[in-house]
């Protein structure tokens, strides 16, 4: 296996199988992500998502990485799961409201969320804050970070993206989502990604009608937006690219076109820029990289 496609796949997975249109009962989604961790491929598994009013059911699997998901004000009930919870809290991702759309009512949310993750007891996890718009969103979080207001509660935040759903307007378009990614790049914040990706390439869905877009996508065009200072433009095109061998990994690095990266600069930015996404399957994705010719080759 090339170490660029290692670096670029390893725990790139988070799995949300409590969440549509999987929408398992808890105990198989618990026992299924279990399962992948002992796999052959669990070593793409990242975190566990789970709604902070069930972490209780998590318990008795104390070794699984976890992220969170909290209402925007974290209920007390929230607040007792995860003060009690014995297990990793790694992450913590929340929806603000639609109406928190100036910096400075984020601003004012993230101080109230790291509040209340205190009161939790949790420390140095990474906050995930999905909005409406992006913009003031990552002009919020990148003062909020440059100013270390997380202290010891919340190590960085980033933004979060959503980019699929089970109707045709969850999908935001390919220019939507360079636009995004552009930002959180112009602030120099995290993000991370959720719903939609069930498949490495950009593809078109029969059963939603619409194309879907693929995580091998998204993650080149987020890694070269950093590594390669990639136009607006170019991100656009790197979205809708459905050509598997346009996607080249190697031992030393991985290309698109004629933009290159190199394996040890992957590693980095996958722990500090370009995170991770949610996916209600584990399963789909990693046999999608096998039908391309991804999986455990120098590219398809």
């Amino acid at each position: 296996m090339k170490a660029s496609f290692r670096n670029f796949m390893a725990g790139l997975i988070d799995y949300a199988g409590l969440f549509p249109p999987a929408s398992l009962d808890i105990e198989t989604a618990l026992g299924n992500y279990a399962g992948y961790l002992e796999g052959e491929e669990g070593w793409m598994l990242g975190r566990c998502v789970v709604p902070a009013t069930q972490l209780n059911r998590v318990t008795p699997y104390s070794g699984f990485r976890c992220s969170v998901i909290v209402s925007p004000g974290v209920s007390r009930e929230e607040i007792e799961q995860l003060s009690t919870f014995t297990g990793s809290v790694e992450m913590v991702e929340t929806r603000l409201a639609d109406t928190v759309r100036f910096p400075d009512q984020i601003s004012d949310q993230l101080l109230q969320l790291k509040t209340r993750l205190d009161q939790a007891g949790l420390r140095g996890v990474q906050l995930f804050v999905e909005t409406g718009s992006a913009a003031p969103a990552a002009e919020a979080i990148a003062a909020f970070n440059s100013c270390g207001s997380g202290g010891e509660v919340i190590s960085n935040v980033g933004y979060k993206l959503r980019c699929g759903g089970v109707e045709k307007q969850a999908f935001p378009t390919p220019e939507r989502v360079a636009e995004v990614i552009g930002i959180c790049r112009g602030h120099g914040i995290p993000i991370k990604f959720t719903a939609g990706m069930h498949h490495p390439l950009y593809n078109y869905s029969p059963e939603i009608g619409i194309m879907q877009h693929g995580f091998i996508n998204i993650f080149s065009a987020a890694l070269l937006v950093w590594g390669c200072n990639l136009s607006i433009d170019e991100i656009v095109k790197c979205l809708h690219d459905e050509t598997a061998r346009h996607f080249h990994f190697t031992e030393e690095g991985f290309s698109w076109q004629d933009k290159t990266i190199s394996a040890s600069e992957i590693k980095k930015l996958r722990r500090s820029k370009a995170i991770s996404f949610g996916s209600c399957s584990f399963v789909e994705p990693v046999e999608g990289l096998r039908l391309l010719g991804f999986h455990g080759n120098t590219g398809a």
